[in-house]
């Protein structure tokens, strides 16, 4: 049976968020105008028509190493998403631009696509939230969970989660300790970090470059989701570089 989270959970989860994204996620963006936190359902990110930002000549690296992933690791182009499962412009992203990336690139084997938390201060749910997709990656279910919470991204909370381990038969036991545990919520801690060390302020955010192993190699980054047709040009300026670039 799925166990509730005692009181002092809740204030270690809250606070985990809190202190992950004080000071660092979703301050004013004056260039996002109107679009910036515009709901309390979003992080108000909306930059759908911007460029990808180009990185400078010495372009950084982050590790993605234990990071949720889709794709064949033979792929040497990698995007990672900064995501917020209470966002509801990541809902709408994975909605609408990501299947037809996946469809297009992840499945034929040319991209990996990598999973980021970056929950926000604002969204009392996203440190949970990720803590129960986490928690039903460790039994295969990752990308079932996290699909599922985006669904039901309205009704995020206890209830759900443990509706939804059900839903996805899992080891209900397994899951509570996981969850009850805060198993990943160093983890989460260091994806937010990551954030903050590349300047990231809102979900959803991306990287996009080459990777090798559990190392991305920045080219590009977002700050929102741009439309599939920005993205398909920097795959396709990336795949470029890989057939002329010297072996």
């Amino acid at each position: 049976m799925f166990i509730l989270f005692r009181p002092i959970i809740i204030v270690v989860l809250l606070c985990l968020g809190l202190v992950a994204c004080a000071g660092s996620t979703l301050p004013p963006d004056p260039a996002a105008g109107a679009d910036t936190q515009r709901s309390s359902h979003s992080s108000g990110v909306a930059y759908r028509d911007r460029p990808i930002h180009v990185i400078g000549s010495a372009p950084p690296q982050v590790s993605v190493k234990n990071d949720p992933r889709l794709g064949s690791t033979t792929a040497k182009i990698g995007i990672v998403e900064f995501s917020d499962y209470q966002c509801f412009y990541c809902r709408d992203f994975h909605q609408k631009q990501f299947a037809q990336i996946k469809k297009d690139y992840v499945d034929t084997g040319v991209v990996q696509f990598i999973h980021k938390d970056l929950p926000l201060r604002i969204h009392a749910q996203a440190v949970p939230a990720a803590m129960a997709a986490h928690c039903a990656g460790v039994q295969g279910r990752f990308w079932d969970m996290h699909d599922a919470l985006f669904a039901h991204q309205g009704r995020l909370g206890q209830n759900l989660y443990a509706e939804l381990s059900r839903q996805l038969n899992l080891d209900e036991t397994k899951f509570s300790a996981c969850f009850e545990g805060q198993a990943f919520g160093q983890g989460i801690g260091q994806d937010v970090s990551s954030a903050r060390r590349l300047g990231l302020t809102g979900t959803p955010s991306f990287l996009i470059g080459t990777i090798e192993g559990d190392t991305l190699t920045i080219v590009r980054q977002s700050l929102g989701a741009p439309g599939f047709e920005v993205f398909v040009q920097e795959i396709e300026k990336l795949r470029q570089l890989s057939v002329t670039s010297p072996r």
